[in-house]
């Protein structure tokens, strides 16, 4: 019923309400450059009126309300925008660690430059044109030896170096899984407050502004699905869960406390294992259990049916190590089991499957990932440099198809290179020649009138033929792309690569013609570098149009969820007048009582 006591209460009911709007102002305003926040607002309703008419109540004008209260502490948020942030969150991650690591490679080739390995290359030519012209004295020789071992020691620095930055990309990696983990860790402690504060009846803004946040940085790191749960909690998982062994959980985040949930762990070895003939019958991984240095997982040994041969296991190798990531339980035990078995060495999808090789479409993981693939590529791509320069010099120099009939050869294996006290070689090891291994025969460095620079067999011979001969390997044209790397020897070079080994009559030695379809050392390395400058300038780019489009998201999440302070301020004043007005009411109505209680006594 009306009166002055239910005006009274109608006003205190706008006093606490106010009130309560101002908090909320106060907060905002407090929070106005908090990472993640969003904007909250105090949505007001009408409380419950006096009821209808009936036996106990008279009827009236209207039906008369009974003042204001806060329905709920409102989140203003746009959820769609946050899907689009995230989806391309997920690809600026990605370009972001591309171009991070393909920034180093450029900075290893050096390309363009007066220091680059190109500009080796051509010395090292040119110092054999110069021996054509002057063979008879020692100084060209020099120039010869040293020039060729510069190139040799420009080939072992560049292998280096990609192997370092493979290192430090599997480094990132493991960081990136502990990350990875410690996020999932935190949305899924949120996630359980966030229900908890729900079921009492309260709004978790806060909780559930940490919790996007968290999901937003996650994001970056690979594609995500996010499924809304009762109680506003979530269940998560990556887009990619395809390669989840028997059994697994693809959920990494759930609304039950109780039920099991994934994470990763990084592997951080493997190992082979041979037969007493030599071949490979399995490998023997070694993992981190969620990233952690700390906490190593037990050994997984993956049995092939049949030995394989080496070529076989790099390959196999190269594929784990280039992902690196695998599925893992809760606590970071792997799925695998401690031993699977490969029936088929050539599906590697049946590997990722039983070994549980995590490998995203998108984010910095799969940026990462990639990059190590790049590296493989341009290790592989200097390797074929290396022994294009050693078989094609090697061969021309001692104008023999067969290494075990040349008795001074130019380029060696330095790792296996050895040579006997009377000057016979006791170990050659040509056949492996890479960037990582080449080198100057010893006995060229020490005596410089061992190279052989004149058509005949006798290194004294000082008419320069043989030198101009090798002058011009650098305009002949061989299959370098289609190089072998496990399967090569000088044989297989000559018949597969080159035009083939013939007799120049012109120089009276014998020399390697051109293969139509092949290139020069020098546009071999050039394309090299290109598909280097090509990719590097598409993560620029791509990384640039990401900037873009996830800036505009930014700023339309941010004209919905930001704090804007002057409408806070303008709210504030709103409030403190609505405040104000009800505390007049509640004045007025307490000299109106004051005047029924006291004034009507005589």
């Amino acid at each position: 019923m009306s009166g002055l006591f239910a005006t009274f209460n109608v006003a205190k009911r706008g006093l606490f309400a106010q009130q309560k709007a101002i908090d909320v102002t106060t907060h905002n305003i407090a929070n106005a450059n908090t990472e993640g926040y969003s904007r909250q607002r105090a949505m007001m309703e009408t409380t419950t009126p006096f009821s209808m008419p009936s036996v106990n109540n008279a009827i009236g004008p209207g039906q008369l309300g009974t003042g204001v209260q806060i329905s709920i502490i409102q989140r203003v948020r746009d959820e769609f925008l946050d899907y689009q942030f995230r989806n391309e969150s997920s690809t600026m991650g990605m370009y972001e660690a591309r171009d991070r690591f393909l920034s180093e490679i450029e900075s290893v080739f050096n390309e363009p430059s007066d220091k680059g390995l190109s500009t080796v290359i051509g010395k090292f030519f040119d110092s054999w044109q110069e021996l054509s012209k002057q063979a008879e004295t020692s100084n060209a020789r020099t120039v010869v030896a040293q020039q060729a071992n510069a190139l040799a020691n420009e080939l072992n620095h560049t292998y280096n170096q990609l192997q370092k930055i493979r290192s430090n990309t599997q480094m990132v990696i493991k960081d990136t899984v502990f990350q990875v983990n410690n996020y999932l860790d935190q949305i899924d402690s949120l996630n359980q407050q966030i229900m908890n504060v729900k079921i009492s009846g309260q709004e978790p803004n806060d909780l559930m502004d940490k919790r996007d946040l968290l999901v937003d940085k996650l994001s970056s790191e690979f594609n995500i699905d996010i499924k809304k749960k009762n109680f506003y909690t979530v269940d998560l998982n990556p887009t990619d869960v395809e390669t989840i062994p028997e059994g697994g959980e693809k959920l990494l985040v759930r609304k039950e406390p109780n039920y099991a949930v994934s994470r990763f762990s990084y592997i951080n070895g493997i190992e082979e294992i041979k037969n007493d003939e030599g071949k490979i019958t399995a490998l023997k991984v070694s993992y981190l259990k969620e990233g952690d240095s700390n906490k190593p997982g037990k050994e997984i040994l993956i049995n092939f049916n049949t030995p394989i041969e080496q070529g076989k296991a790099k390959e196999i190798k190269r594929h784990i190590d280039e992902c690196r990531v695998m599925w893992a339980e809760e606590d970071g035990t792997a799925y695998a089991n401690k031993s699977i078995e490969i029936t088929n060495v050539n599906d590697l999808s049946l590997l990722d499957k039983k070994l549980g090789l995590f490998n995203p479409s998108s984010g910095s993981l799969q940026g990462y990932m990639s990059v190590q693939k790049d590296v493989d590529n341009y290790e592989d791509q200097i390797n074929k440099l290396a022994k294009a320069v050693a078989f094609s010099v090697n061969i021309v120099h001692s104008g023999e198809s067969d290494a075990a009939k040349d008795n001074m050869p130019f380029f060696v294996n330095k790792d296996k290179f050895k040579l006997n006290p009377d000057g016979t070689i006791e170990s050659l090891g040509e056949d492996e020649i890479d960037a990582s291994n080449i080198g100057v025969n010893s006995a060229i460095l020490d005596n410089v009138m061992n190279i052989k620079a004149g058509a005949g067999d006798n290194p004294g011979e000082n008419d320069g033929k043989r030198a101009l001969a090798i002058a011009k390997l650098r305009n002949t044209l061989f299959k370098i792309q289609n190089i072998n790397l496990s399967q090569i020897d000088r044989e297989r070079f000559i018949e597969d690569l080159t035009g083939g080994l013939v007799e120049n009559k012109d120089l009276g030695v014998y020399t390697l013609e051109s293969n139509l379809n092949g290139m020069t050392i020098d546009n071999y390395f050039k394309d090299t570098v290109d598909t280097l400058g090509i990719q590097e300038n598409e993560a620029r780019r791509i990384i640039g149009n990401q900037e873009k489009l996830l800036s505009n998201f930014e700023e339309r999440r941010t004209s919905i969820s930001g704090v804007s302070m002057d409408e806070e301020m303008a709210n504030l004043i709103q409030f403190q007048h609505a405040y104000g007005a009800n505390a007049k009411i509640i004045s007025t109505v307490d000299e109106l009582l004051d005047v029924v209680v006291n004034g009507l006594k005589r």
